[in-house]
């Protein structure tokens, strides 16, 4: 039932996608390295992005109702690097991204366009990025697989650089 929201957050975040991964093209030795003294590594960037262990996105999207929307605390700037994800290598985290962004979308496409659009939740970091903290799907979508992975993109590029790694092919920003 893929409705032209979803196809075009599809389009949106794919592009993401394809950003965060060529940024990690040939990282796999510098798991470990930051930008700059201070700044965050590869490999905390990407359990950041990862979320706290255990998280799926399928019960926040889950959660979204269409009366009395739940509240969604999301604390900004935690990097949830545990012993488990220290030992990972980086196919094992584009894996574990991967896996949630393709639940998102399967999920999201079971749904109609008024679903999507009716079903929301209340996020107050969201405020400062839409002006409202209540969101519907595809704006939660559209953040945090869309903006918030491209930003970190940025990061790792940075990353890229400091580490003496080319340019990444369609490194340019999404937005």
């Amino acid at each position: 039932m893929a409705s032209r929201v979803v196809d075009e957050l599809r389009r949106a975040t794919d592009a993401v996608w394809v950003r965060l991964n060529a940024q990690l093209q040939g990282m796999e030795s510098h798991l470990e390295r930051s930008d700059a003294p201070g700044e965050w590594t590869t490999r905390q960037v990407l359990c950041h992005l990862l979320s706290e262990p255990g998280w799926r996105p399928l019960p926040v999207l889950f959660s979204f109702a269409i009366d009395e929307p739940p509240v969604i605390q999301i604390e900004p700037g935690r990097t949830f690097v545990t012993p488990e994800r220290q030992m990972m290598r980086l196919h094992q985290f584009v894996k574990a991204l991967d896996r949630h962004r393709i639940e998102v979308f399967e999920y999201m496409e079971t749904l109609t366009e008024e679903g999507l659009a009716r079903r929301k939740a209340r996020i107050p970091l969201f405020k400062s990025v839409l002006g409202t903290e209540e969101v519907t799907m595809p704006d939660w979508v559209r953040i945090m697989l869309g903006l918030h992975w491209d930003d970190h993109a940025g990061q790792l590029a940075k990353i890229r650089k400091a580490a003496g790694l080319p340019e990444a092919a369609g490194s340019h920003g999404t937005h």
